[in-house]
């Protein structure tokens, strides 16, 4: 592998590639018991992911739309987002050490090579997954140290923090009076804080509102 850039903050570690940026996702999650693979299979992930395919020249097949094939078929969604230039894999144990070459007394110094890295774009994202425990718009000490060392190994502005989460309830503006759009408000507030994705707090909005018509229509 290309000369690392080692980065720390507080207990946690960012290996970054110097040659393409990208980011080691197991070391940098290691210490939250987190796995890289299951915030890959997300739907606000998906997205993310789609747009760095396509400006690689690789996009996504289709089927990857559905979240229940990704998780059924992982292995080969993973082989899809190695082959776009998302992931790649590195053999060995995450944080653990290179035997001392023969001779050399001590431990041998610390792997920051091996295990699931991912592309630049996705670091900061997973990284406020990974402390803020899927509470993905809460503030995020460490994906804003990732945001600003990205930005500053690649000379640009931070760009890779993740927006508030789009209203859910805002889809349904034109079809409801005041009331009723204040309650959606609510209730996709709620998912939210479960970490609901956007089509999955649109399809429980939706629901709700069918479990209510038959309410209005006996009043």
């Amino acid at each position: 592998m290309s000369s690392l850039a080692i980065h720390h903050h507080g207990q946690h570690v960012l290996a970054i590639d110097t040659a393409d940026g990208m980011v080691n996702a197991s070391l940098l999650v290691i210490r939250f018991g987190r796995s890289v693979e299951e915030h890959l299979l997300f739907d606000d992930t998906l997205s993310r992911m789609e747009k760095i395919a396509a400006r690689n020249g690789h996009p996504l097949p289709s089927q990857w739309r559905d979240i229940q094939i990704r998780a059924r078929h992982k292995p080969d969604f993973l082989r899809d987002l190695a082959a776009a230039g998302i992931i790649r894999r590195v053999p060995g144990t995450v944080g653990g050490h290179t035997p001392a070459a023969p001779g050399i007394a001590g431990n041998g110094v610390r792997d920051h090579a091996a295990g699931l890295w991912v592309h630049p774009d996705l670091a900061a994202g997973l990284a406020r997954w990974a402390e803020c425990r899927g509470e993905t718009w809460r503030p995020s000490p460490l994906a804003e140290f990732v945001d600003q060392v990205l930005a500053e190994q690649t000379g640009g502005k931070a760009t890779n923090q993740p927006p508030a989460p789009e209203s859910a309830a805002e889809t349904f503006a034109g079809m409801v009076n005041a009331a009723t759009l204040q309650n959606l408000r609510a209730m996709d507030q709620i998912l939210i804080d479960g970490g609901h994705s956007l089509i999955e707090r649109q399809q429980a909005l939706q629901v709700r509102l069918a479990q209510q018509a038959p309410q209005r229509g006996d009043a």
